[in-house]
């Protein structure tokens, strides 16, 4: 006859194996890609709105992360509105650090960015923006 701790302790391992085992397949079920879209109208002509946010210095004046962190340092490397354009941050713990590279121009449609953040944790990502009568 088995002991009450030992079953306790058989029934544990039997659990925590099979949380093991199927944290393990969503490991291989969930798909990690996503994109998230978001419309915006802006009453203005598409080439002056265009003209306007290609240049990532002017991301400062609705950015989400400029206004986490107002005295984050900033570096900027190349040719603004330009592809290879990079602009770096290094803010406090709710900016984190990070660059933002124009690897994508379509003037007067869409910009494509390679964004890699450092911290809080690192990661690369893509993203675009796009312009017209509708996004893309």
């Amino acid at each position: 006859m088995t002991s009450k701790p030992i079953k306790i302790l058989i029934i544990t391992g039997i659990t925590i194996g099979v949380l093991l085992l199927v944290i393990a397949a969503a490991v291989f079920i969930v798909d990690t890609d996503f994109e998230v879209e978001r419309p915006v109208t802006v009453e203005r002509p598409v080439d002056e709105v265009f003209d306007y946010v290609k240049y990532l210095r002017n991301q400062d004046n609705y950015s989400l992360w400029g206004y986490r962190d107002p005295d984050m340092r900033q570096e900027f490397r190349g040719t603004d509105g330009m592809v290879g354009f990079v602009s770096a941050w290094e803010g406090n713990e709710d900016a984190g650090s990070g660059e933002q590279k124009i690897i994508g121009l379509t003037e007067g449609e869409r910009i494509n960015y390679e964004l890699r953040f450092f911290e809080p944790f690192e990661s690369t990502s893509y993203s675009h923006i796009s312009y017209g009568t509708r996004f893309r």
